[in-house]
């Protein structure tokens, strides 16, 4: 499976999406897509595995169950991630006025479906 053309047609359906990536619990991105050539994504990357894996080791401990997702909202972003089993996570950032929170969260949950069997085989 193309990785990378996989996020960029999930991205590109997102209104005020700029980047989708596809990230391992250890921050090393498998597969990333940016609208913006120049962006480098692998801080964001490395922060957020450490966000996603807080939140899913809190989230066991308390008795909640697995983390589905988290949606941290900023003052010019807006970041959905979902963990793809428990090696991997996707993240979506939205930024502008315009912001699909909800189309965003369709496709995580989506592609985390579409994607879980081909990473774990």
């Amino acid at each position: 499976m193309d990785f990378d053309l996989v996020l960029k047609e999930s991205g590109a359906k997102i209104t005020g999406c700029v980047a989708v990536s596809l990230v391992g619990i250890d921050g090393i991105a498998l597969s990333s897509f940016t609208k913006n050539d120049q962006s480098d994504l692998s801080l964001a990357d490395a922060e957020l595995a450490t966000l996603a894996t807080t939140a899913e080791k809190i989230s066991r401990e308390i008795g909640a169950g697995a983390m589905a997702e988290i949606i941290l909202i900023t003052g010019k972003m807006t970041i959905v991630t979902a963990m793809v089993g428990k090696d991997y996570y996707i993240y979506y950032a939205l930024s502008g006025k315009e912001q699909n929170v909800g189309l965003a969260r369709y496709e995580i949950k989506r592609l985390t479906q579409e994607l879980s069997p081909v990473i774990y085989g």
